[in-house]
């Protein structure tokens, strides 16, 4: 199977001892010790709290993840708002058409204290691929996900493995930029696998829509804004806005704003590329999770070292 290489991947910025970056699941893997140490992805699920992205994210994280990018768009002058009944029932348009496009390209920035997580993504029905960077107290992390056939492919540098995987760290450098299959029944991937098809960043656009409204998105074209609340099961709150396309009800971009005690998370999400499907493919060899001794991080994996878990989805 050959690889895809789609040309509209944004690439992350490059590092001072890595080869030039590449898009998510597009390059075989680097030699043992050339991954850069550099920042993750996904709903910052590591080092603090998040509430919602994309998914993806996109991204999107948006955990969870369809996620968001890009400022928040403006509101046009006389613009009408409309209250939760038809707000609710565009949100639930909205939910439907992102489960069923074929594909979409997103990128997702979460801040959380002096954590910073971007993830770069295309998602597709039954699979898709992230690249994930982020800062942890394990170091800089940076690693690409290819979800293929229901297993999860990891390639990561050293605190990536160390914190995504569970590895220790005596054993992390040889994992170093080496494919990493992950399965259902391995302990890292319900951490590793949300947000990565079409129907996951469609759940990680969780809200209570309150209202719509007329606005102009940060791309220019022309919206309508769900703007609503976020609340988890563990009493983290905030709000946050989705912009969709009028015709559509595709998702255009996605801000929000939550808090869990004393952490604030912000989170942007923008999404390209509806109805393009980019399937990735799987890495010619690949070491499976199971052959590497590793085992849950003192806080769990992907917890960035945090003790902190991540919220619950908020339920609407």
């Amino acid at each position: 199977m050959t690889d895809y290489r789609p040309d509209y991947h944004p690439q992350p910025p490059p590092v001072p001892w890595q080869a030039p970056p590449v898009a998510p699941w597009h390059t075989p893997p680097p030699p043992a010790g050339s991954l850069p140490a550099r920042p993750r992805r996904r709903t910052l699920v590591v080092a603090v709290a998040v509430a919602i992205v994309l998914i993806a994210g996109l991204g999107i994280g948006l955990g969870v993840g369809l996620l968001t990018r890009g400022g928040p768009a403006s509101r046009s002058p006389g613009s009408s708002t409309q209250t939760s009944a038809a707000a609710r029932a565009l949100y639930n348009q909205t939910l439907a058409a992102t489960r069923g496009a074929a594909g979409v390209h997103y990128v997702s920035v979460s801040t959380s204290a002096n954590v910073t997580q971007k993830t770069v993504g295309d998602a597709t029905q039954d699979g898709g691929g992230q690249l994930i960077t982020l800062n942890s107290t394990y170091g800089n992390e940076a690693f690409t996900l290819r979800l293929v056939g229901g297993t999860v492919y990891f390639q990561g540098n050293v605190p990536a493995v160390e914190d995504q995987l569970g590895v220790p760290s005596a054993g992390a450098a040889g994992v170093q930029g080496k494919w990493v299959s992950v399965t259902s029944s391995d302990g890292p991937y319900s951490i590793l696998q949300p947000g990565i098809t079409v129907a996951e960043q469609a759940n990680e656009l969780a809200m209570v829509p309150r209202s719509t409204s007329q606005v102009t998105a940060a791309d220019g074209s022309r919206a309508t804004r769900i703007s609503g609340t976020i609340t988890s099961q563990q009493g983290d709150s905030g709000t946050g806005y989705l912009d969709v396309a009028p015709a559509s009800h595709l998702p255009i971009s996605q801000a929000s704003t939550v808090s869990a005690g004393a952490v604030t998370t912000t989170t942007t999400v923008t999404f390209t590329g509806w109805g393009t499907a980019v399937p990735p493919a799987a890495p010619a060899t690949s070491v499976a999770w199971s052959t590497l001794g590793a085992s849950p991080p003192p806080n769990g994996y992907g917890s960035g070292g945090s003790s902190q878990s991540p919220p619950a989805t908020p339920a609407v």
